[in-house]
């Protein structure tokens, strides 16, 4: 199973280092992979989960390209990140999205398999939990899985 740093965080919610180049890559030093988002914009790459926060590479995403997971925030994003080969997905509140490796990301826990990434990203969501076989979860809390 594949575990999932949700913006960098692997034991808590920390907003202010969430989704910053530093914080990701001590994600992908401990091991995890992680799920970030990513917007474009002006024909530049930004960082942010509710807006474009920090500027950042194409290069760095293309040289972590194994270890991350893109939430692409916006069209322009998804669009622009689709010609590379990048683990991208889009999604707003939809039950079940596609993602661009073929994997599914599932917020509707009821019908999960292998094929799905599910978010627990509360300490409660992952203690409550009844692990199945599904190909990976995504957490703040992602440590308590390992």
């Amino acid at each position: 199973m594949k575990l999932i740093s949700h913006r960098g965080n692997i034991s808590g919610v920390y907003t202010d280092l969430e989704n910053t180049e530093g914080y990701i890559q001590k994600a992908i030093d401990l091991g995890y992979e992680v799920e970030i988002d990513v917007w474009y914009k002006d024909f530049k790459l930004y960082l942010g989960h509710d807006g474009p926060e920090i500027k950042v590479e194409l290069g760095w995403l293309l040289d972590r390209s194994e270890k991350l997971w893109i939430h692409c925030k916006n069209f322009e994003s998804l669009s622009f990140l689709s010609d590379f080969d990048l683990t991208l997905f889009f999604h707003e509140k939809e039950d079940y999205t596609i993602i661009s490796n073929g994997k599914i990301w599932a917020h509707n826990l009821l019908n999960i398999d292998n094929k799905c990434v599910i978010p627990l990203l509360t300490k409660e969501d992952i203690t409550k939990w009844e692990p199945t076989e599904v190909y990976g979860v995504c957490s703040d809390y992602i440590e308590l899985l390992k």
